[in-house]
């Protein structure tokens, strides 16, 4: 019997071995199937915690900084990003940045305002989130991002949602254009992790000039970016739906939604039904014949708007012109592009676009009183509209690499051109249309209206650089002569130590929290003009600082004489009553403007000269750009020119040495020059009985002004150092220092000279 017990335990155990033997595949199937991705864990964080202060301190003080002669702040943030692959085809993503500081309270004016007389000792808050005028405390900045990104077989598609979306089409559709180096001196918010040798190496040694985070392509939007980048026979497809930012004439002038920040600070604001932003790209990738690999794709983007903003308060109170019509414009922009290497030594870019708009027109009720300024003077339900011609415009980026590294950029705009995310706006903040040129045009920045060409040359050789860049561009049909020049040395610290800084609403005045009263104004500017007769921030010509995210820019008008000046400066401001007799006497010049500019990078590592493996590069960046009537190949000129409305000089110099792998200092050696003949200041001379009611009460002494000819010749100079070290693995610390001065002989109340410091500490995770 146990014989037979035995038999029947032994025939069962050799049946269940074989039958597991059997399995095993099945069972390594089953095993990996509880393996929800390729990597070790389904869930990944990183990001960074930055620490930043800032210093500043005004030895000769403008009039421009009123009574903030020195200001110290600490700011911090942390940015998060968050990975959940719940299956090895699908993956969930969240991006969140928090921002936050340790400004306080102050207890008195006193400590509010250390270099004013004690006045008193009443309780004052202070601005606690310096990147912003609007009082933010500690909050949470909408660079709030989720996404997800499935793919199975022949299709793959992301969905993204949230408060900064970067994304791109093609140059004359949605496009960034970086054309300014990144010079190592300027550490950026956004700085993604490297070792200092890297950073280093990239922006001096041996710097990137096209491609990578500094340099790339994209607009930042709000809202909802489907990217299909996966589907058959190598298509891929985007479709966005966001808000119209920064470019609708309706709350604070056009800045609900302040996506124009180059950084991950991209966004202050909210969301609303004002307006939408349309985007699509259908492309087809991989065209292969020959050597050639290319890219085609049709896009177009279009902004439309809600006729209901007409009775925003902010928006009827300022009109109140001889034609008092209140109107905006819905875009529309359609391109055609083509990309990729013919060989793999000739890349070609070429983009054909058609911008068009439709033209929507309020006029004002027959009960409507302009003088009074009043709010129902329009109705959204009564108005005309009007398409426009379509205007084309084209743009070709050609390099060749067959013998040293050659680039050919060719473009055509014509006058009647808007694309606002494209390549042909003038920096990152869309503004409205203007009939405007730019210092630099065509080389440094597109605009409508432009039509020229740009060469660069890039030779290669051991331990050093040798590039230059030339350009020559001029308006297709005249224009007003608006000339509008950007500060590349000292604009984006003058920007931040002045009294309306605000890293997210562009466009401001520089005095403008001082200019709700003619009593108070505080800086002295060259008159531009106003041919568009609008008041509002972003398409207002009169004159004057502006400024967006880390840059400043000026502008003014060569009028003959100085009633013209008068006359087109004081139309914006100007009764009913007497502004058609101000539009006739306003005699705005106009010619077709040329811009010749002519740019070097030079560079060279002399280590070796003093037996060492060290790298210690001499470097020397420098651009002299005019603009003048009349074609002139170098805009080179020890003077005034009659032809040369404005001429400009920008060097830059920065030694850097590699102390050590982990340590790496700088020095940093800066001079800019500009120069006008024909150039007329608005300043105060007196105040007349007369007053009017202010916006926040109380009645303020109407000014009495004069336009006096005061030619540009403006020098500003800057000298500094710092260093930028790895204390610790996947930590860092950044400093900076420079003296800066700025001197404007005929305008000597706008001269300035300041210590500005920054230090930063950055931890990756």
């Amino acid at each position: 019997m146990r014989e037979k017990f035995f038999c029947l335990f032994l025939f069962v155990s050799i049946a269940w071995a074989q039958n597991v033997e059997d399995r095993l595949d099945s069972l390594g199937e089953y095993a990996a199937s509880t393996v929800i991705s390729k990597d070790d864990s389904p869930v990944a964080v990183s990001g960074d915690f930055t620490v930043r202060l800032g210093h500043y301190e005004y030895l000769k003080l403008p009039s421009l900084q009123g009574d903030e002669k020195m200001r110290t702040f600490i700011n911090s943030a942390l940015n998060t990003s968050i990975i959940i692959s719940p299956a090895s085809y699908l993956t969930v993503f969240s991006n969140l940045y928090l921002p936050f500081d340790f400004g306080g309270y102050y207890t008195n004016r006193q400590a509010f305002n250390p270099n004013r007389e004690n006045f008193g000792n009443t309780g004052e808050r202070v601005q606690l989130f310096h990147p912003s005028t609007d009082f933010y405390g500690a909050s949470v900045a909408e660079n709030m991002l989720v996404g997800l990104d499935m793919r199975g077989g022949a299709f793959g598609a992301a969905l993204f949602m949230g408060g900064v979306i970067w994304t791109t089409q093609s140059p004359l559709s949605i496009y960034e254009r970086e054309t300014s180096p990144r010079f190592a001196s300027q550490y950026e918010l956004y700085e993604e992790e490297k070792v200092v040798s890297t950073y280093y190496k990239e922006k001096s040694f041996k710097p990137v000039k096209e491609g990578g985070r500094a340099f790339w392509t994209n607009r930042p939007f709000g809202g909802m970016l489907l990217d299909v980048h996966t589907l058959p026979w190598d298509l891929k497809a985007q479709l966005m739906l966001s808000q119209p930012a920064s470019i609708d004439i309706g709350t604070r002038d056009g800045l609900r939604l302040n996506t124009r920040d180059n950084s991950e600070l991209a966004m202050v604001g909210t969301y609303d039904t004002r307006g939408t932003v349309i985007a699509g790209r259908f492309a087809k990738e991989k065209i292969e014949f020959g050597q050639a690999s290319l890219v085609v794709g049709a896009n177009y983007m279009g902004a439309t708007f809600d006729p209901m903003q007409i009775y925003e308060t902010t928006l009827s109170p300022f009109i109140r012109y001889p034609d008092s019509s209140l109107k905006y414009e819905n875009l529309h922009v359609a391109t055609l592009d083509l990309k990729g290497n013919l060989t793999p030594q000739f890349f070609l870019s070429f983009d054909l676009a058609l911008s068009w708009d439709d033209t929507t027109v309020f006029r004002p009720t027959s009960t409507c009183n302009l003088t009074l300024r009043t709010y129902d003077c329009y109705d959204a339900t009564k108005s005309s509209s009007k398409k426009s011609t379509p205007a084309f415009g084209a743009y070709l980026k050609a390099q060749s690499k067959h013998w040293e590294s050659i680039t050919l950029e060719a473009i055509y705009l014509p006058k009647d051109f808007y694309s606002p995310y494209s390549m042909s706006n003038p920096d990152r903040v869309s503004s409205w249309r203007k009939d405007q040129f730019y210092v630099g045009a065509g080389t440094f920045r597109y605009g409508p209206n432009m039509m020229g060409a740009n060469i660069k040359l890039e030779p290669e050789f051991n331990r050093g650089r040798f590039d230059v860049q030339y350009g020559i561009h001029r308006q297709v049909e005249e224009g007003a002569d608006i000339v509008s020049f950007k500060y590349n040395l000292a604009g984006r610290y003058l920007w931040e130590t002045s009294t309306s800084w605000t890293r997210h609403k562009p466009y401001f005045h520089s005095d403008s929290a001082y200019a709700s009263s003619d009593a108070t104004r505080r800086y002295a500017y060259r008159v531009a003009g106003s041919t568009g007769n609008s008041p509002y921030k972003l398409s207002d010509q009169r004159g004057g600082l502006r400024s967006g995210y880390g840059e400043t820019w000026d502008s003014f008008t060569p009028y003959e004489s100085s009633q013209d000046a008068l006359y087109c400066a004081q139309l914006n401001f100007a009764r009913p009553a007497i502004a058609e007799s101000y539009a006739a006497a306003c005699n705005m010049p106009m010619n077709v403007k040329w811009n010749s500019s002519i740019a070097l990078d030079m560079g060279y590592d002399i280590g070796h000269w003093f037996n060492t493996d060290r790298n210690i590069m001499l470097s020397l960046y420098t651009a002299l750009s005019g603009v003048s009537t009349s074609f002139v190949p170098v805009a080179y000129t020890d003077k005034y020119s009659s032809d040369m409305l404005m001429w400009n000089l920008f060097a830059q110099s920065e030694p850097a040495i590699a102390v050590t792998p982990n340590l790496h200092a700088i020095l940093i050696f800066g001079i800019e020059m500009f120069r006008a003949e024909k150039a007329y200041a608005e300043t105060v001379s007196g105040f007349s009985a007369n007053t009017y009611s202010g916006s926040a009460g109380g009645l303020y002494p109407r000014a009495i002004y004069e336009y006096q000819l005061s030619p540009i010749n403006i020098l500003q100079t800057s000298l500094g150092f710092g260093f930028d070290w790895d204390f610790a693995a996947r930590a860092g610390l950044h400093f900076r220092y420079r003296y800066m001065t700025n001197k404007d002989e005929f305008l000597p109340q706008n001269d300035w000279k300041v210590h500005y410091v920054q230090a930063e500490t950055k931890v990756w995770f």
